[in-house]
């Protein structure tokens, strides 16, 4: 297995605001990088006639990986749609590709959001119980602020930083 983390874009811009966010947390220290919206990746399947899409070799490269860094903006409270159908296609690693999903159990995670108007509630939830479900660590996550209010900008440094020392702390990024 990959010690390097794996950064997992799910937006619907390569360089938005949440991709912005992704550099000020790994500066000049780029990490493996994935970006959901340049794959060939359809909603979950009872029957599984959509494995010939991305889904499946792309996940026999995150399971190499660890930790993994989910980066999706605030898109109506919650995770933008690309996000959202990546993670309900691990249903899949949970049937007929068993073996996938149980090498994400032990696993840590991390999310990084953007949002641009008030701090999300309850944002995390679905992550955590994702996490938890499947035997990963949720280890925490980085809000973003991508509005114009001058006081939640400031509040971006504060947020930096604490996001920085947890992956430094945890041997994801170097000091």
């Amino acid at each position: 297995m990959n010690s390097k983390p794996l950064i997992i874009l799910g937006s619907s811009r390569k360089d938005g605001h949440t991709a912005k966010a992704i550099d000020t947390i790994t500066g000049t220290s780029p990490l493996p990088f994935v970006d959901l919206s340049s794959l060939n990746m359809t909603y979950f399947d009872y029957d599984f006639e959509n494995r010939a899409d991305d889904f499946i070799p792309l996940m026999e490269k995150v399971v190499e990986h660890n930790p993994l860094i989910l980066a999706t903006p605030v898109y109506w409270y919650t995770m933008s749609a690309v996000m959202k159908t990546f993670l309900d296609r691990w249903s899949d690693l949970l049937t007929f590709r068993k073996d996938l999903g149980k090498k994400l159990k032990g696993k840590d995670l991390y999310l990084i959001t953007s949002f641009g108007t008030s701090m999300p509630k309850g944002f995390e939830e679905p992550f955590i119980q994702t996490a938890d479900y499947m035997g990963m660590h949720f280890r925490g996550c980085f809000y973003f602020y991508s509005g114009k209010d001058p006081d939640l900008m400031k509040e971006n440094e504060r947020r930096v930083k604490e996001f920085k020392a947890l992956l430094k702390k945890n041997g994801v990024l170097s000091s």
